[in-house]
Protein backbone atom coordinates (compact mmCIF):
# COMPACT_ATOMS: atom_id res chain seq x y z
CA UNK A 1 0.00 0.00 0.00
CA UNK A 2 1.17 3.40 -0.52
CA UNK A 3 0.20 7.09 0.91
CA UNK A 4 0.16 10.02 -0.97
CA UNK A 5 1.15 13.01 0.96
CA UNK A 6 0.77 16.68 -0.05
CA UNK A 7 1.40 19.82 1.20
CA UNK A 8 -0.76 23.44 0.84
CA UNK A 9 1.21 26.25 1.78
CA UNK A 10 -1.24 28.97 2.17
CA UNK A 11 0.86 32.31 2.46
CA UNK A 12 -0.55 35.28 4.47
CA UNK A 13 -2.59 36.77 1.88
CA UNK A 14 -4.20 34.01 0.98
CA UNK A 15 -5.03 32.65 4.24
CA UNK A 16 -6.70 35.38 5.47
CA UNK A 17 -8.62 36.09 2.47
CA UNK A 18 -9.87 32.64 3.13
CA UNK A 19 -10.42 32.94 6.38
CA UNK A 20 -12.60 36.32 5.91
CA UNK A 21 -14.90 34.70 2.76
CA UNK A 22 -15.11 31.25 5.12
CA UNK A 23 -16.24 33.74 8.06
CA UNK A 24 -18.44 35.80 5.47
CA UNK A 25 -20.23 32.75 3.88
CA UNK A 26 -20.92 30.47 7.30
CA UNK A 27 -21.74 33.84 9.61
CA UNK A 28 -19.21 34.64 11.67
CA UNK A 29 -19.69 37.88 13.04
CA UNK A 30 -15.76 40.11 12.30
CA UNK A 31 -14.99 43.36 12.57
CA UNK A 32 -15.06 45.83 9.48
CA UNK A 33 -11.53 46.05 10.18
CA UNK A 34 -8.24 45.45 9.03
CA UNK A 35 -6.90 41.85 9.98
CA UNK A 36 -3.53 42.37 11.17
CA UNK A 37 -2.18 39.15 12.49
CA UNK A 38 -3.34 35.07 12.61
CA UNK A 39 -1.70 33.15 14.92
CA UNK A 40 -1.65 29.02 15.23
CA UNK A 41 -2.21 27.72 18.83
CA UNK A 42 -1.33 23.95 18.64
CA UNK A 43 -0.19 21.27 20.98
CA UNK A 44 0.86 17.63 19.70
CA UNK A 45 -2.08 15.38 20.21
CA UNK A 46 -4.95 18.25 20.80
CA UNK A 47 -7.00 20.58 18.82
CA UNK A 48 -5.28 23.11 17.23
CA UNK A 49 -7.12 26.84 16.77
CA UNK A 50 -6.22 29.88 14.82
CA UNK A 51 -6.65 33.47 16.55
CA UNK A 52 -7.15 36.17 14.38
CA UNK A 53 -6.46 39.13 15.48
CA UNK A 54 -8.26 42.75 14.12
CA UNK A 55 -6.90 46.34 14.15
CA UNK A 56 -8.92 48.54 17.04
CA UNK A 57 -8.55 52.66 18.13
CA UNK A 58 -6.38 50.78 20.45
CA UNK A 59 -3.40 48.94 18.95
CA UNK A 60 -2.53 47.22 22.39
CA UNK A 61 -5.92 45.61 22.58
CA UNK A 62 -6.39 44.11 18.94
CA UNK A 63 -10.17 42.17 18.31
CA UNK A 64 -9.76 38.31 18.67
CA UNK A 65 -11.55 35.75 17.16
CA UNK A 66 -10.96 32.18 17.50
CA UNK A 67 -11.37 29.70 15.00
CA UNK A 68 -10.92 26.39 15.22
CA UNK A 69 -9.08 23.57 13.39
CA UNK A 70 -12.20 22.44 11.76
CA UNK A 71 -13.41 25.74 10.87
CA UNK A 72 -10.06 26.54 9.46
CA UNK A 73 -9.83 23.63 7.48
CA UNK A 74 -13.09 23.97 5.92
CA UNK A 75 -11.97 27.51 4.58
CA UNK A 76 -8.59 26.10 3.05
CA UNK A 77 -10.66 23.54 1.55
CA UNK A 78 -12.85 26.15 0.38
CA UNK A 79 -9.91 28.72 -1.49
CA UNK A 80 -8.34 25.46 -3.17
CA UNK A 81 -12.15 24.54 -4.62
CA UNK A 82 -12.18 29.08 -5.26
CA UNK A 83 -8.47 28.22 -7.08
CA UNK A 84 -9.21 25.37 -8.92
CA UNK A 85 -6.78 22.75 -6.49
CA UNK A 86 -8.16 19.49 -6.68
CA UNK A 87 -8.42 17.73 -3.68
CA UNK A 88 -9.43 14.03 -3.10
CA UNK A 89 -12.31 13.87 -0.76
CA UNK A 90 -11.60 10.99 1.28
CA UNK A 91 -7.97 12.52 2.07
CA UNK A 92 -7.26 13.12 5.63
CA UNK A 93 -6.34 16.86 6.28
CA UNK A 94 -4.50 18.23 8.87
CA UNK A 95 -3.25 21.95 9.62
CA UNK A 96 0.51 22.23 9.97
CA UNK A 97 2.58 25.51 10.55
CA UNK A 98 5.28 26.08 8.36
CA UNK A 99 8.10 28.94 8.00
CA UNK A 100 6.10 29.77 4.70
CA UNK A 101 2.83 29.81 6.65
CA UNK A 102 -0.60 27.46 7.55
CA UNK A 103 -0.64 24.17 5.57
CA UNK A 104 -3.09 21.98 4.73
CA UNK A 105 -1.58 18.66 5.18
CA UNK A 106 -3.40 15.94 2.41
CA UNK A 107 -2.67 12.04 3.03
CA UNK A 108 -4.52 9.20 1.50
CA UNK A 109 -3.96 5.99 1.20
CA UNK A 110 -3.79 4.16 -2.32
CA UNK A 111 -3.99 0.69 -2.61
CA UNK A 112 -1.79 -1.04 -4.76
CA UNK A 113 -2.41 -4.12 -6.16
CA UNK A 114 0.64 -5.34 -7.57
CA UNK A 115 0.84 -8.08 -10.66
CA UNK A 116 2.34 -11.66 -9.49
CA UNK A 117 5.22 -12.39 -10.18
CA UNK A 118 6.30 -13.93 -13.78
CA UNK A 119 6.04 -17.75 -13.78
CA UNK A 120 9.44 -18.49 -14.26
CA UNK A 121 10.11 -21.82 -16.42
CA UNK A 122 12.33 -24.95 -15.37
CA UNK A 123 15.43 -25.44 -16.84
CA UNK A 124 15.75 -28.59 -18.99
Amino acid sequence: MLIEVRKLVFTDDLLQQALLDHCEAEGVDVPNSQMQKVRFIGKPGKAASVVVEFVTADPDRPFERHLNEDFVLAAMIRACKDNRVPLPRDATKKLQVTDQGLAMTVSMKVNTTAPPPPMQRAAS
